[in-house]
């Protein structure tokens, strides 16, 4: 199993699987969180747009909705 950490700076969390940094999670000024892969991963499109095309990038709209959905996608 990964284990998974998490840094965080003002308005930055960092995800780190086994000491290397793999996603950040930045607080937009708008509201919400944007979680970005710093390594080829792609989040996979939403589903109530299956033919999206996958992106670096993904909004939420909690803190805690986007570690969990970072943490489930590095466990899979």
């Amino acid at each position: 199993m990964a284990n998974i950490t998490w840094k965080e700076t003002p308005s930055i969390w960092t995800a780190q699987l086994d000491g290397v940094p793999v996603c950040s999670l930045k607080g937009k000024d708008i509201g919400g969180w944007a979680a970005s892969w710093l390594d080829d991963r792609l989040w996979a499109p939403p589903a109530h747009l299956p033919k999206a095309t996958p992106q670096p990038t993904r909004f939420f709209t909690d803190l805690t909705e986007a570690k969990t959905a970072v943490e489930l996608a590095l466990q899979a």
